[in-house]
């Protein structure tokens, strides 16, 4: 099996390296021609995510390992103390690993659902380049269709895992539908940022934003369609919200239950506090007024383990489901590397056919010519037949190729294609 990768990720480098590895979709091209360049090497696909900077290539026989290194190291401009870590796996190792990514079972985040994305964005990419082969378009097709079967068939994927994303599970349990609520958001940092996201993916447009930096909440509120509004935010704008999202880096509370406990009492519908700070941003004697809902950050730190035990659960389900699609892939590809001399072999076999017939053409009258054709063309087919399937059998069970390399020694090495043939084999050979 001609492929091999080399990558970094989560598990083996910091955030540090992983940025200054990162190879941007615009790169994709020249990064591919200076793999294409390198000799051996059939075809490439780079798979290049905040998590992880992974390159697959058909090598035409195996490069060592520290030429995978060194060429990774060139590529991503890393210095040897960054890509000495890399991992590398070739053959059937390389296709489980991939086969694991796309089914989110090798990320930061168990069964995250962007990966899959991901993998097919590295495809298509290469796809576009042209630097994918046969095999490598078959490979990622697999990898693909098996992240789709592992998320069908699992519940990997489901369930919060976040505490900013846990919180739109928690409001979406109160309210259902989000769209047509009112969010107020406090806080424009990193964890505010990402609260944002996941609110505005589920649909929320109506939005107010407060921040310390009111420069900070303007480009967030900007981005979200919103409006900026003074920190910390007045009763009147508290009150505007159904939802409140506090994320600051405050050392007290931000909203006070006194003075806007009493304006909370008197709405008709219900609101809810979503505190994701630490220290706490939120007055936990507010859950005392009525059609007040307060959530700390501990609610959603005890969803998402609740959820993150649930995923492991079903990683297990996962990872049989996608050792079941990594045999049949390997199966695959054991029954068709015997093709090209399957296809010599025949080749071969009808032209001594044909010769023959054409050598005893004078022995026999031209009406018994269709009854001979129909003959020869039987026996032959059976006798093919049978070291075809002896041939596939020998090489899917019992991964051995030995059969195919001498049903074409048999014949004139002296053939190209025949040669070419020959050399596959003894490279596939060399690797078992």
């Amino acid at each position: 099996m001609n492929i091999e990768m080399i990558g970094i990720n989560h598990e083996t480098s910091d955030i540090a390296a992983r940025d200054r590895a990162t190879i941007n979709p615009e790169r994709f091209s020249e990064v591919s021609k200076k793999i294409a360049e390198i000799s051996g090497i059939d075809g490439s696909v780079i798979l290049s995510t905040c998590n992880r900077v992974e390159i697959y290539t058909s090598p035409q026989n195996h490069l060592s390992d520290s030429d995978l290194k060194n060429i990774f190291g060139k590529i991503t401009g890393l210095d040897r103390a960054d890509y000495e870590n890399a991992y590398i796996y070739r053959d059937e190792e390389a296709v489980r690993h991939l086969f694991r990514v796309a089914s989110g079972l090798n990320s930061q985040l168990l069964g995250e659902v962007q990966i899959l994305g991901q993998v097919k964005s590295a495809y298509y990419s290469a796809l576009e380049i042209g630097s994918v082969t046969g095999f490598l378009n078959r490979l990622f097709l697999k990898a693909i269709e098996c992240g789709k079967f592992a998320r069908e068939r699992t519940a990997i994927s489901q369930g919060a895992v976040s505490a900013a994303y846990a919180a739109v599970d928690l409001a979406g349990r109160i309210f259902g539908n989000l769209e047509k609520l009112n969010l107020l958001l406090i806080g424009a940092g990193d964890t505010g940022k990402l609260a944002a996201l996941h609110f505005h993916g589920a649909g929320v447009s109506s939005w107010k934003v407060s921040n310390r930096t009111r420069e900070r909440a303007e480009t967030l509120a900007q981005e979200l369609g919103g409006e900026t509004i003074e920190f910390p935010p007045s009763a009147e704008d508290i009150n505007w919200a159904d939802i409140v999202v506090s994320a600051t880096g405050a050392p007290g509370y931000v909203i006070e239950a006194d003075g806007i406990s009493d304006i909370i009492k008197k709405r008709e519908n219900p609101i809810c506090f979503l505190d994701l700070a630490v220290p706490r941003d939120i007055d936990p004697e507010l859950k005392e007024a009525r059609n007040a809902f307060v959530y700390s950050i501990d609610d959603f730190n005890e969803l998402v383990e609740s959820n993150l035990k649930a995923r492991r659960k079903e990683a297990e389900r996962a990872e049989k489901l996608v050792l079941q699609k990594v045999d049949s892939f390997v199966k695959w590809h054991r029954e068709n590397r015997v093709a090209p001399t399957i296809h010599q072999l025949q080749e071969i076999v009808e032209g001594i056919r044909l010769s023959e017939i054409e050598k005893s053409a004078k022995k026999f009258c031209e009406a018994d010519r269709e009854t001979i054709e129909k003959l020869s063309k039987s026996l032959v087919k059976k006798i093919i037949s049978l070291i075809i399937l002896n041939m596939k059998k020998a090489s899917v069970d019992k991964d051995d190729l030995s059969l195919a390399r001498s049903v074409l020694l048999a014949f004139s090495k002296e053939d190209e294609s025949i040669k070419k043939t020959l050399e596959k084999l003894d490279h596939e050979l060399s690797h078992q």
